[in-house]
């Protein structure tokens, strides 16, 4: 790779740090290539990106940007899953990837520009996606609304059954 190839990397990668509110270096040592796609396609599915780096070229893209604490842990061959929109889906998809049989390993991330380890991210992949917690938020706000409403609807609705119950029993009477 010459200089200019190396600096259009070095941009890339500074306006893919620039866009992403979470990135999780992970080492992909050992892991076959199927596994690397398959990993590369669960990423692309959760509105990611999981971009094979060269250390190197990370380090001088780091410098200046929220993740530049992440820099002491780039060594040996690395992969950055990159979250545009919500982590979760990401950190779901490289959680899933981790087994006893992968190789693949997390060795640091860093959500908005925060450091976590393995078992935060592993955390956060336990997590129900923003759309079902945003759905679960509205049930909780509209939950009292729904209650005074039934509540304050039972009164006329009790007082019509009453007159209707009346009403029968007049008319079974003669």
């Amino acid at each position: 790779m010459n200089r200019q190839e190396k600096s259009q990397v070095v941009d890339q990668l500074k306006e893919r740090f620039a866009k992403a509110n979470a990135a999780i270096v992970t080492e992909y040592r050992g892991m076959k290539v199927l596994d690397l796609w398959t990993l590369r396609k669960k990423v692309r599915d959760g509105q990611g990106e999981l971009k094979v780096i060269k250390n190197r070229l990370a380090k001088i893209a780091l410098k200046g940007t929220p993740y530049e604490t992440l820099v002491n842990d780039f060594k040996g061959p690395l992969a950055i899953a990159f979250s545009y929109k919500d982590a979760v889906p990401v950190a779901k998809a490289v959680s899933e990837s981790l087994s006893d049989t992968s190789p693949l390993k997390i060795k640091i991330a860093s959500l908005n520009g925060k450091s976590i380890l393995q078992a935060d991210v592993i955390a956060l992949s336990k997590l129900p996606s923003r759309e079902v917690l945003l759905a679960m938020l509205l049930g909780t706000l509209q939950a009292p609304m729904r209650n005074l409403a039934t509540v304050l609807s039972a009164v006329p609705r009790d007082f019509v059954n009453a007159m209707t119950d009346l009403k029968n029993k007049k008319e079974k009477q003669g």
